[in-house]
């Protein structure tokens, strides 16, 4: 992708931040981070909640929607769990540096930029594990990422893939890629709530 498309994207006039997170994708999310019950988690772009009600307490969230703004939020957590708004990404980042010394983050392989990691390891966070996957109708490859406050990089990072295949994790339907006038296809896209066919 060019950066002049990617740069289109995002300085849009209206950012398409409401990317609605599939619970197989969360389950997938909570295991990967090693998240553990008793710890005191963050859901700082509840949404809808696909990840804040997959989480045991303590938990607290954060919901422009609903007036809990992420940046006015300064309570210390253990660990900070979101598919973060991509339009905002980067002052995401540096608030959540402020509040955790671990965090899993969903964002899109464009995303994951050199700058990015340079300015993340300059405040202290390292990525200690990476999951590459493809999201049925997503625009693109994600990363779910997992970053530790650490005195030094660390010998080794757990890099893992994961096919989800081409079925819509909502209804299971094929998202594309199968063709025949008999085959019914979900078009639901990311920032969509339902399926639609």
């Amino acid at each position: 992708m060019t950066s002049k498309i990617m740069s289109s994207i995002k300085n849009r006039a209206t950012p398409n931040d409401k990317i609605y997170t599939p619970l197989k994708v969360v389950d997938i999310m909570l295991d990967f981070c090693e998240y553990k019950e008793g710890q005191l988690v963050l859901e700082p772009a509840r949404g809808l909640g696909a990840i804040y009600d997959k989480l045991k307490t303590p938990k607290e969230y954060c919901e422009i929607e609903e007036d809990k703004d992420y940046f006015d939020y300064h309570n210390k957590v253990d660990i900070v769990i979101t598919n973060p708004p991509y339009s905002i990404l980067d002052k995401f980042l540096k608030h959540t540096y402020t509040l955790c010394d671990k965090f899993c983050f969903l964002i899109g392989s464009y995303s994951l930029t050199p700058k990015r990691i340079e300015v993340m390891n300059s405040n202290g966070f390292y990525i200690t594990k990476m999951l590459l996957t493809q999201i049925p109708s997503w625009f693109q490859r994600s990363y779910i990422i997992v970053c530790e406050k650490l005195d030094e990089e660390p010998n080794n990072i757990i890099f893992k893939s994961l096919n989800l295949g081409n079925k819509c994790l909502y209804c299971a339907l094929p998202c594309g890629g199968m063709r025949g006038k008999n085959i019914k296809h979900c078009k639901r896209k990311s920032n969509e709530n339902e399926c639609h066919y």
